[in-house]
């Protein structure tokens, strides 16, 4: 079968970050970074992450610390005082920067004071009376407010039946009056007719709270957030609150882990809510005896014992579970390292019972083999019941060249036998 493995497939030359620790001396990969794919949305905590355990045996799991954005608020508390175009920060929370919202616009609190009760306004009672409603470009919402007591056609008291709200950036209007400054005042509902006219009406500036936010302006970056309601500082006014959902801009890789085989095996899961991440493996620097290097190895599936004596089998796991070459002890035979324990086993081409294992080979065509032998460049296949498409291998196999690499034809085999039109070498399963 030629030369025996090079330490390089089976892991060895893998050092681990620290010379000793995670990686060291098994393949696989850690956890370099991950991408998002759902933030989720949460108002009292952010959720932890997990990792699954790596496949590898003796691989060290990923770890890493959530971190949050604010997504978006919404009002609980009015506050007073506040201006369109205020900028307030969200208070609390552990953060390396504080989100940030604009005020959108303000909505009027309470009644305004009357200063001028204009004239032919009407009031029966303290209900039934005159509507006056004020509209402006920068009413949103316009405001109405219903007369409720009158003398001789003068209003002397008012109550406010539908708050204003205001887009206007700056300080909000003091004085209000049809006809002056944009505004217009349309009398309707009055329980005799609707010709009064001339009122004039006020509003402190503590008289105008917030009544939406705009678009965030800073989302911040938050490992605790603070819990909704939250209250803010800044802008011109004070004693605001709202509903501020996180979400999940990341996640800080504290321990990049080892012995993961696929992105699959390092699937991540949150401990409540939407938010979803895949993990990006790490890759090999190609600086050999460095933390940085993390060469693939040959994932082989093995069952062995949990227990071993003098290097033979003494007893059995349960089941063929994924495992980590430790060392080559002759064609087709290795020392291995599963969940289950370290004993001897021998590659056969079908399902492993205790002692045996198997190592898959694709071909270009995306068809499996069992591999029987392996050496440091060819290695035996079998069809057996996988799904090889481009190698007749009968009940004994065939020997081919193997590569950790996607197959593709030999330049200098094709140059020699153009005739070929498949590949002749397979891909062995590596992580």
């Amino acid at each position: 079968m030629g030369r025996p493995l090079s330490k390089k497939f089976i892991g060895n030359r893998n050092i681990g970050t620290t010379g000793t620790g995670d990686n060291y001396g098994i393949g696989g990969e850690g956890v370099a970074s991950v991408t998002a794919n759902t933030e989720g949305s949460y108002t009292t905590a952010l959720p932890t992450a997990s990792f699954s355990a790596p496949n590898i045996p003796t691989g060290v799991t990923t770890t890493g610390i959530v971190h949050g954005k604010a997504l978006s608020a919404a009002t609980v508390t009015n506050g007073t005082s506040y201006r369109v175009g205020d900028v307030l920060t969200v208070v609390g929370g552990t953060k390396t920067s504080a989100a940030t919202f604009p005020v959108a616009s303000i909505v009027t609190l309470s009644t305004p004071t009357l200063v001028n009760g204009g004239s032919q306004y009407d009031a029966t009672n303290g209900t039934i009376g005159d509507k006056v409603t004020f509209t402006h470009a920068n009413f949103s919402t316009p405001l109405r407010v219903r007369v409720t007591a009158s003398s001789t056609g003068l209003a002397t008291a008012i109550t406010v039946e539908a708050a204003g709200v205001w887009t206007g950036a700056g300080a909000p209007p003091t004085t209000i009056q049809g006809g002056v400054g944009g505004f217009t005042a349309t009398t309707s509902g009055g329980p005799i007719d609707n010709n009064g006219v001339g009122m004039i009406i006020s509003f402190t500036g503590a008289q105008w709270g917030i009544y939406s936010f705009g678009t965030v302006a800073v989302q911040g970056d938050y490992t605790v957030i603070p819990a909704s309601p939250v209250s803010f500082t800044g802008g011109s006014g004070t004693g605001a609150t709202a509903t501020v959902p996180f979400g999940v801009s990341g996640i800080e890789i504290t321990e990049k882990g080892s012995g993961y085989v696929s992105v699959a095996d390092a699937a991540i899961t949150f401990s409540g809510g939407a938010a979803s991440y895949t993990p990006v493996l790490t890759t090999d620097s190609g600086s050999v005896g460095s933390g940085t290097n993390q060469e693939n190895a040959i994932q082989i599936t093995a069952w062995v014992p949990a227990t071993r004596t003098a290097g033979n089998i003494s007893g059995n796991g349960t089941s063929a579970v994924a495992g980590d070459i430790i060392r080559q002890c002759g064609n087709g035979k290795y020392i291995v390292r599963t969940a289950q324990g370290v004993g001897r086993v021998k590659l056969v081409a079908g399902t492993p019972a205790v002692g045996e294992a198997t190592i898959i080979a694709t071909d270009s065509a995306g068809g499996n083999y069992y591999v029987t032998k392996i050496s440091d460049r060819r290695c035996n296949i079998v069809k057996g019941n996988q799904s090889g498409t481009q190698f007749t291998t009968g009940t004994t196999g065939i020997n081919v060249s193997w590569t950790f690499n996607p197959v593709s034809p030999n330049p200098k085999v094709l140059a020699e036998q153009p005739y070929l039109t498949a590949n002749e070498n397979v891909k062995i399963a590596n992580a």
